[in-house]
C-alpha cells in the first residue's frame, strides 16, 4: 500500500503532460463561443458550421508553416518539466485569443465574425502558446545552469 500515493501522483502528472495543451486549447475555444454568443445572437446552423471551419483551418495554417508545409516533422517529446510550466502560464494565450474572438465579433459583421473569431482566436491561441513554451524552456535551462 505505501506505493499506491507514489503511484497516483505519477499518473496524475502523466495526466496532466498528456492533457495540458488540450485543456487550454479546449478552455479558450468554448469561451471563444460563448463571447460571440454573448455579442449577438445565438449562432444559427451556418454560423456554427462556420465557427468550426474557423477553427479547425487556422491549425492548418499553423501546421503548415510549422511543418514548411507538412516535409518536416513536428518534433520530438517535449521535457515534461517544459511543459508543466509552458501550460500553468496558459493563462495569456488563452486570454488573449479570447479577446482575438472578442474584437472580431466587435469589428466584423455577424456571420464573418463567425469564422473569423475562431480562426484569429485558434492562431493566437497557438502562437502565444508557443511563447509560453519558449519561456518555460528558457527558465528550465536557467534552473539547469544553477
Amino acid at each position: 500500500m505505501a506505493g499506491i500515493p507514489g503511484l497516483y501522483a505519477r499518473e496524475i502528472r502523466m495526466s496532466l503532460r498528456n492533457n495540458s495543451g488540450a485543456f487550454g486549447y479546449s478552455v479558450m475555444i468554448t469561451c471563444s463561443l460563448a463571447m460571440l454568443s454573448a455579442q449577438h445572437s445565438p449562432p444559427k446552423a451556418v454560423q456554427i458550421l462556420l465557427f468550426a471551419l474557423g477553427a479547425v483551418l487556422s491549425f492548418l495554417v499553423v501546421e503548415a508553416v510549422a511543418t514548411n508545409a507538412f516535409r518536416r516533422s513536428l518534433g520530438d517529446e517535449e521535457q515534461s518539466k517544459v511543459v508543466a510550466l509552458g501550460s500553468s502560464i496558459g493563462v495569456l494565450s488563452v486570454g488573449l485569443a479570447l479577446g482575438a474572438t472578442a474584437a472580431a465579433g466587435a469589428w466584423l459583421p455577424v456571420t464573418v465574425a463567425w469564422f473569423a473569431g475562431p480562426f484569429a482566436a485558434s492562431t493566437a491561441y497557438l502562437l502565444l502558446n508557443a511563447v509560453e513554451m519558449t519561456i518555460a524552456r528558457r527558465v528550465e535551462e536557467a534552473r539547469d545552469l544553477a
